[in-house]
C-alpha cells in the first residue's frame, strides 16, 4: 500500500495538480482504506493539530515585513548606499548585487522576495552596463536563495515546527554557511568580472556616499533587532517576527515610503502566500499521519539496518533525492513531504538535527534555481520578459558548484553548522 500512495501522489503531481491538494486527497483516500468512516472524526483533529503551533504564527507575520519592504521600494536607498561604497570595484554592480541579496535575506526571510526586489533593482543596470546576461542573472537568482539559509528564514521556521528543534538555535547555525555562500559568489564575480573585464564605475564622493548611508542606513537595524532579540532571549522567533514588522511599518511611515494602498497591497500577499503555505502544511501532515500508521519510517530504518549503510552515506543519499525532487516540487513541499519520514530515521541514527537542517536548506537552494519548478528562475524571466528559463538556468550553473562546494565544507567540518549555536546559546 505504500508503494501506491506515493505512486498516486508522483502521477497527481505530474498530471499538474496542486501540492496542497495531491497530499490531501491521497493522504484522506489512504485515510480512508485504513480506518474506514472514522476517517471523517479524525480529520479535523489533524488539520487542527497541524496549524496549532506558536511557532508558525512567524511565518505571515516574516512574510508581511518582506512585502512591506518590497512594495514600499524601501530597499531602493539601501541599493543606493551599497553601491556607492563597492560599485567602483571591478565587478562592483555584481557585488553589490550579491551584497543586497544576502542583506535583503536577513531582513526578509524570504528567497523569492529577495530575488525579485534585489532583480528590479540591479538587472536593468547590469545589463546596461554591459554584464553578460546570464552572468547578470545569475547574480540575482543564485544570490536570492539565501533568504532560506541566512536568518531569519521561513524554511527554519517550519523545520523547528515539524521537529521541535529549537528555531533559535536553527537561524544561529544558518550564519556561518550562508556568509560562506556569499562570500564565494564575490570573489568568483570579482573573478569573473575581471576575467571578461567589465568596466568599472566611477567611485563615488565621500559625500554622496555618507549622504546615502544616511538615507539607507535605516534599515540595517531590522536584522540586529531582529535576530538578536532571539539570540539576546528577549523575544521568540515569533515575537521577533512581529516586531520586525511594526519596525517596517513605522520606518516606512516615517520615510513617506508607506500609503494605504501599499499596506492593502502587502495584507493581500501575506495572505495569498501564508494561504498556499498552510494549505500545504495541512495536505502534507495528514500525509504524513497516514505514513505513520503504515510505519514507512520504522520500515525504512529497518531497511537501512540491514543494509548496513552509516549515517554520512545515508545523508548522501537524502541529498542527492532532495536535489531530484527540486526539479519538480519547491522548498515547502519538499520539506513536508518528506521530513515526517525522515525526522525518527535521522534520531535512530544519531543524526545532530541542527547540522542535517543547514545540510537540507542548503539542497533546498537548488530547488529554488533548477527548473521547471524552480521559483527564482520565474523571478528573473518575470522581470526580463525575453529571458527564457534555458538562459536563467545556464546562468547560475556557476553559483550551483559554489553552493555545492559549501555543502561539501559542511560534510567534512560538521563545526560551520554546529559550533555558533552551542556558543551563543
Amino acid at each position: 500500500m505504500s508503494i501506491a500512495i506515493f505512486f498516486f501522489l508522483m502521477l497527481f503531481l505530474a498530471l499538474g495538480m496542486p501540492v496542497a491538494f495531491s497530499l490531501a486527497i491521497v493522504g484522506f483516500t489512504s485515510l480512508f482504506f485504513i480506518l474506514g468512516p472514522q476517517a471523517f472524526v479524525g480529520l479535523p483533529t489533524i488539520f487542527f493539530g497541524s496549524l496549532d503551533s506558536f511557532t508558525l504564527i512567524a511565518i505571515p507575520l516574516f512574510i508581511f515585513m518582506a512585502s512591506i519592504l518590497n512594495l514600499s521600494k524601501a530597499s531602493d536607498e539601501l541599493y543606493e548606499m551599497v553601491k556607492d561604497w563597492v560599485g567602483h570595484f571591478s565587478g562592483g554592480m555584481g557585488i553589490t548585487s550579491s551584497l543586497l541579496c544576502t542583506g535583503f535575506a536577513a531582513i526578509s526571510g524570504s528567497s523569492v522576495a529577495a530575488a525579485a526586489t534585489i532583480g528590479q533593482l540591479s538587472l536593468p543596470k547590469m545589463i546596461d552596463a554591459g554584464y553578460e546576461r546570464r552572468f547578470s542573472f545569475g547574480i540575482v537568482a543564485a544570490g536570492g536563495t539565501l533568504g532560506i539559509l541566512i536568518p531569519p528564514s521561513l524554511f527554519f521556521i517550519l523545520f523547528g515546527a515539524m521537529t521541535d528543534v529549537s528555531v533559535g538555535k536553527l537561524f544561529i547555525a544558518g550564519i556561518i554557511p550562508g556568509l560562506i555562500i556569499s562570500a564565494l559568489f564575490i570573489i568568483y564575480i570579482v573573478l569573473h568580472s575581471r576575467h571578461r573585464g567589465y568596466a568599472k564605475s566611477e567611485p563615488a564622493t565621500m559625500k554622496q556616499r555618507l549622504r546615502s548611508t544616511r538615507r539607507g542606513s535605516w534599515l540595517l537595524p531590522l536584522p540586529v533587532i531582529v535576530l538578536g532579540g532571539i539570540y539576546i532571549g528577549i523575544f521568540t522567533p515569533t515575537e521577533a517576527a512581529a516586531v520586525g514588522s511594526v519596525y517596517s511599518i513605522v520606518i516606512t511611515l516615517i520615510n513617506r515610503q508607506l500609503n494605504l494602498k501599499i499596506l492593502i497591497d502587502s495584507l493581500l500577499q501575506t495572505l495569498r502566500t501564508t494561504s498556499m503555505v498552510f494549505f500545504i502544511i495541512c495536505g502534507a501532515l495528514l500525509f504524513g499521519h497516514v505514513i505513520t500508521l503504515l510505519q514507512v519510517p520504522q520500515l525504512l530504518i529497518t531497511y537501512i539496518s540491514s543494509l548496513g549503510v552509516s549515517p554520512l552515506f545515508f545523508i548522501i543519499l537524502v541529498c542527492v533525492l532532495f536535489i531530484f525532487l527540486g526539479d519538480f516540487l519547491e522548498v515547502v513541499s519538499i520539506t513536508l513531504i518528506t521530513l515526517p519520514i525522515l525526522h525518527p530515521v535521522l534520531i535512530a541514527l544519531n543524526v545532530d538535527l541542527i547540522w542535517f537542517a543547514v545540510i537540507m536548506c542548503i539542497t533546498m537552494e537548488f530547488a529554488l534555481i533548477t527548473p521547471p519548478v524552480g521559483l527564482n528562475l520565474y523571478v528573473i524571466q518575470g522581470i526580463v520578459p525575453d529571458a527564457n528559463l534555458i538562459e536563467v538556468f545556464l546562468g547560475t550553473w556557476p553559483f550551483m558548484v559554489l553552493m555545492l562546494l559549501t555543502l561539501i565544507l559542511l560534510f567534512v567540518f560538521p563545526s560551520l553548522a554546529m559550533w555558533l549555536p552551542a556558543a551563543v546559546m
